[in-house]
Formats: C-alpha cells, sequence, structure tokens
C-alpha cells in the first residue's frame, strides 16, 4: 500500500505541475515563438512538441493519443505541424524552447536545481507502457543549466500525469468533451475546437471523480518507487513554489 503521506504529496502537486506546463503553453511568448519558428499557427508547434516524436504519422492517431481536441482540430493542424521543421525537429525545438521560456521565469527562484533532481527520480522510475506521449518525450535530451531543466521536468511529470488521467479516463467512460466542461468550462472547450451546443455533463462528476482517484492512486505508487516520504514532499512543496509566480499569467485565473 502507498505510503499516504507520498499520496498526499502526489496529489498537492499536480496542480502547481499541471500549471507550469500549460501557463507555458499558452502563453503569448511561447505562441510567438512558435510563428517565429516558421508556424503558421501556434497550435501546429504545440501539436509538433507533443506529437511529434510519434514519427511520420496521421493526424488521426496523433488525435487519438492526444485526445483532448475537438473534432477535426487534429487534421487541420497536424500537416501543418510536420511541415517546418519535420516531426521530431518540431518536438525537440519545442522542448528546447521550454527550456528557453523557463529561463526566462527560472533564472533567480531558488531551489530549481533541488526540484530537477527530485523530479527527474520519478521521471527515471517511472512506466512507459500505455503512456505513449510520456515515453517517447522523457527520451528528449534536457538543458544543462537548472532553470531550463527545471521548466522541461516539469512538462514531462505533466506529461506523464496526462497519460495516467487519460488512461483513467477510458477505464471509467469519462467523454473527453464532458471532461473539459467539468474541469474548466466551455471557453476552454471552444479553445480546443470542441463546437456548440454543449451536452449536458452534470451527469459525469461521478466518473470525473473516479478518474481523477486512479490517476491519484496510480501516480501515487509512481512516486512512492521512487521518493521516500520526505523527498515526496519536498517536491511537492518546490512545485508549488515555483508555480506561485506564475499565476499571475495563468490564463485559466485571468478575470
Amino acid at each position: 500500500m502507498t505510503d499516504p503521506a507520498v499520496a498526499a504529496a502526489a496529489r498537492a502537486a499536480a496542480h502547481p505541475i499541471q500549471r507550469i506546463g500549460s501557463v507555458w503553453m499558452l502563453h503569448p511568448e511561447q505562441f510567438e515563438a512558435s510563428t517565429k519558428a516558421g508556424y503558421e499557427h501556434p497550435y501546429a508547434g504545440y501539436l509538433a512538441g507533443r506529437a511529434g516524436l510519434l514519427g511520420d504519422t496521421s493526424a488521426t492517431v496523433v488525435d487519438a493519443v492526444l485526445g483532448i481536441l475537438g473534432p477535426g482540430l487534429a487534421a487541420k493542424f497536424w500537416p501543418l505541424a510536420v511541415r517546418p521543421h519535420g516531426a521530431r525537429g518540431g518536438a525537440e525545438l519545442y522542448f528546447a524552447q521550454a527550456a528557453d521560456w523557463g529561463r526566462s521565469r527560472f533564472a533567480d527562484a531558488p531551489g530549481t536545481a533541488r526540484f530537477v533532481e527530485l523530479g527527474e527520480k520519478v521521471l527515471a522510475g517511472a512506466p512507459t507502457t500505455g503512456l505513449p506521449l510520456f515515453a517517447v518525450q522523457v527520451t528528449l535530451p534536457r538543458a544543462s543549466d537548472a532553470p531550463g531543466r527545471a521548466l522541461q521536468v516539469a512538462v514531462l511529470l505533466r506529461e506523464l500525469r496526462f497519460g495516467l488521467h487519460l488512461a483513467a479516463m477510458t477505464a471509467v467512460g469519462l467523454p473527453m468533451l464532458e471532461a473539459h466542461l467539468l474541469n474548466q468550462g466551455a471557453e476552454y472547450a471552444r479553445m480546443l475546437g470542441w463546437s456548440e451546443p454543449f451536452p449536458p455533463a452534470d451527469g459525469y462528476q461521478e466518473r470525473k471523480r473516479a478518474a481523477e482517484d486512479l490517476t491519484d492512486a496510480r501516480e501515487a505508487e509512481i512516486w512512492a518507487k521512487a521518493l521516500p516520504v520526505a523527498e515526496a514532499e519536498e517536491l511537492a512543496a518546490l512545485a508549488t513554489a515555483l508555480y506561485e509566480p506564475l499565476r499571475a499569467e495563468d490564463p485559466l485565473l485571468s478575470p
């Protein structure tokens, strides 16, 4: 049985790690970096970054593996994603851009080296079976400096939990659109390409809780194999501290 203290630490870290990655991915500076790199739309850079290491594949496969996009969005942007730098080249570029953004935000942040050290213990011990996006992304070379590497480690920890959660959603029968509506609302669903009228989602609250519980439990097992209680709690505290100065830039918290 997983130590309850480790489980609590993994659960406490989930939100700040998820938001650190999202703030970067949705930030105007990253959108500008994508367009400056030759992408016709920031979503093309995003798709190349997250799915590029899947290689020479189809939009159907990308859509199935990523899962979050509305109907037709992957088909629209995947051809644009592979055009400027190729599939793998786009993924490597996106990961390097993550390090650049991390340097711009974490250069003076305390604890980045320790966050990297502890986060990489989790990454090194994490499974890859059934987690295709995490499995390929965790192989990318990481920056040598702590601020840049810290953002990359946060992105990889986020991808690990995303894969676990996607599997849990599938297991409990929670549709993606309803999950978006319950988690972050209609505006977020529209941003990801879903079209109105939206179905009622309240009936999926129980399945949402079940998926979250499954995700928490599996992630806690992974953390427990990699970290003792004290280090798990330290990693959670460091993740929270890294996210705190980014809160003002978080699009989900903007008025």
